[in-house]
């Protein structure tokens, strides 16, 4: 499966299919790639094979086929994982747990992938965080672009999932967009990743 984020296959595995993992006697549950998975190793192997494939499309280039033939991986293992988390053979808590955990982190990664290529751009900007807690506003620019959202510079504490405000200084424009990231570069700053909620015309 390494580095073959464009030609995923997946499917139910048959009944009599037996798992792929050297050493393991138990019955696949799922086949990722043409590789049958028992439930455990289809929550470790693939699951780990899953992970490496987006820290891989994050390293590149905006890659439109690329990141389209993840979505659908990642849907296509959600949709399974779902399945085996109502299948009847495996009740025990632990592995719903395990289930459930797996699907909220592609849910996370799902809602977190580029639509669109980004581009190292200045552009001023209001950023402004609308909370009856905690409200504040500051003037930043972007560090990258891109039709669907932008990269800041960011003074101030700002949760992943959080919404802010963004207007535009030189157009005045205004729009919401959704944090998608919040992480300290190498230089103490804090960059913020967002997606815009409403419109995909805010950059021109």
């Amino acid at each position: 499966m390494e580095g073959q984020i464009e030609s995923v296959g997946f499917q139910e595995a048959g009944e009599s299919s037996p798992c792929s993992v050297e050493l393991c006697a138990e019955p696949a549950a799922a086949e990722v790639n043409t590789c049958p998975f028992c439930l455990e190793h289809f929550l470790s192997v693939s699951f780990q094979e899953l992970q490496s494939c987006h820290k891989r499309l994050r390293g590149q280039e905006y890659d439109p086929a690329a990141t389209a033939a993840f979505k659908e991986f990642l849907g296509a293992w959600a949709r399974q994982a779902a399945s085996l988390g109502r299948d009847g053979r495996f009740p025990d808590e632990q592995t719903k747990a395990r289930l459930l955990e797996a699907l909220l982190w592609v849910s996370q990664v799902g809602k977190s992938l580029r639509r669109s290529p980004r581009l190292a751009t200045a552009v001023p900007i209001w950023l402004r965080r609308e909370d009856s807690r905690r409200t504040w506003e500051e003037d930043t620019w972007t560090t990258t672009l891109s039709r669907h959202g932008a990269g800041f510079i960011c003074r101030h504490p700002v949760e992943t999932g959080g919404t802010v405000v963004l207007t535009r200084k030189d157009k005045g424009g205004r729009a919401a967009a959704r944090v998608v990231y919040s992480r300290m570069d190498s230089e103490g700053s804090r960059q913020i990743g967002v997606e815009l909620i409403d419109r995909d015309d805010f950059w021109d």
